[in-house]
């Protein structure tokens, strides 16, 4: 009997070590500034720090005026690169023409690419260039569309600001990436006197902002980037992207915040396999946090946990048949439980309760060592195996046998 993981993609285990602490060492405080009430006053110009727990990801420094809104990033995932886009805004403030540079900041972590798109009343029209390729296409897209780019904060500011202009509290709207084949459907919602939610991708983002609608704090736990934004008057974006560049040539690129891996594991002549991502701790707390008590969590990131035998199992007194399901988790610190769904393919937030197969006890053990990153494991033993779910501070165990 054996088990082990492969991990996958570009970086291995070792250069994966690196990624918990993406900016240790690069001397990079005194590359901001804090937000001054002078700064906030002009409203046209500001910067922010985009944050996944303890880590810098992003920084973006941004200018608006009655006609336009330009902004320049620095983004450190999955690879070192800057970004600079340009909008040109209609007399109702709506974005109505959109350009898009990508670069790279080292030759092996990508291809330079650009994009456009012009808007229409009920139609967009996007072009976007990789190396010498470029592709043109129509999309359907409702009047007011708003640009999306990677961890941009100017313009979830730009939808906040397209929506307060309308005068009511919610306002339905499309996100539009450039190259994108199809709209994003999604929304701006008051949620308190100075806060709106802002939808992405089906999760809100909450959004603390002033009497004119600018951006002046993001708090994007409950999204699946789970990433928070800082505003501040200045940053330098052409130094942080040198910091960013430099600890991609020591290490490698970051790649995903949360690549996905493989457990293989041979158990008494049953075969099974666990496909997760692997989200890390960044300095947050993880339950009760990061993954809140008593609601249903992916037990991973990005798309649903698999996990495939190919021998009938028993667990916790119920027969699980050879297949391939997905791998849920109910944490609760009086008693979580694992739950095994008929449903596979799917993203992690499209859970069907419905198609569960069977909802598992879980022990639960405190580590004595934090546990960087989530990790699933299988431990052969006699004629079944434990499950094994660590992450943080917690190892949740799930005992099985193989049924003959």
């Amino acid at each position: 009997m054996n088990a082990h993981r492969k991990p996958r993609g570009r970086l291995g285990r070792r250069a994966g070590m690196h990624r918990g602490v993406l900016l240790a060492g690069l001397g990079i405080s005194s590359l901001l500034l804090p937000s001054s009430a002078a700064s906030q006053a002009r409203g046209d110009v500001a910067g922010f720090i985009i944050r996944l727990g303890n880590d810098t990801i992003a920084v973006e420094q941004y200018r608006r005026s009655a006609t336009s809104l330009e902004s320049e990033l620095a983004v450190r995932v999955p690879s070192a690169r800057r970004v600079h886009f340009w909008a040109a805004l209609d007399t109702a403030g709506r974005v109505s023409r959109f350009a898009l540079t990508i670069r790279p900041l080292n030759h092996s972590s990508g291809v330079p690419a650009r994009g456009t798109i012009v808007f229409h009343r009920d139609s967009a029209d996007l072009t976007l260039t990789l190396n010498d390729s470029t592709r043109s296409l129509r999309i359907a897209a409702r009047e007011g569309a708003v640009p999306l780019s990677a961890f941009s904060a100017s313009l979830v500011e730009q939808a906040i600001i397209q929506a307060r202009r309308t005068g009511r509290d919610s306002v339905a709207f499309d996100w539009l990436g450039v190259g994108s084949p199809e709209a994003s459907p999604t929304y701006v919602a008051r949620h308190g006197k100075d806060s709106v939610a802002v939808g992405l991708f089906g999760d809100p983002l909450y959004a603390k902002v002033d009497r004119r609608g600018r951006l002046l704090g993001l708090d994007g736990r409950e999204t699946t980037q789970k990433v928070t934004v800082t505003r501040v008057s200045e940053v330098n974006v052409g130094a942080f992207a040198t910091a960013f560049s430099q600890a991609e040539a020591r290490t490698g690129p970051p790649g995903q915040l949360s690549p996905r891996d493989t457990v293989w594991a041979d158990v008494s002549g049953a075969h099974l396999e666990v496909d997760y991502g692997r989200p890390w701790k960044r300095g947050r707390t993880i339950f009760g946090g990061v993954v809140p008590w008593h609601r249903v969590w992916r037990t991973g990131a990005n798309a649903a946990t698999r996990f495939t035998t190919d021998t009938d199992l028993w667990a916790g007194g119920h027969l699980i048949p050879a297949g391939s399901y997905t791998l849920w988790m109910l944490p609760d610190p009086a008693g979580a439980k694992l739950i095994v769904n008929r449903q596979t393919g799917q993203w992690g937030t499209d859970y069907d309760s419905v198609k569960d197969l069977v909802r598992l006890d879980l022990s639960c053990d405190t580590l004595p060592k934090v546990v960087e990153n989530f990790t699933i494991g299988i431990t052969p033993r006699d004629t079944g195996g434990v499950m094994t779910l660590s992450w943080d501070a917690l190892a949740f165990q799930l005992p099985f046998t193989v049924a003959r």
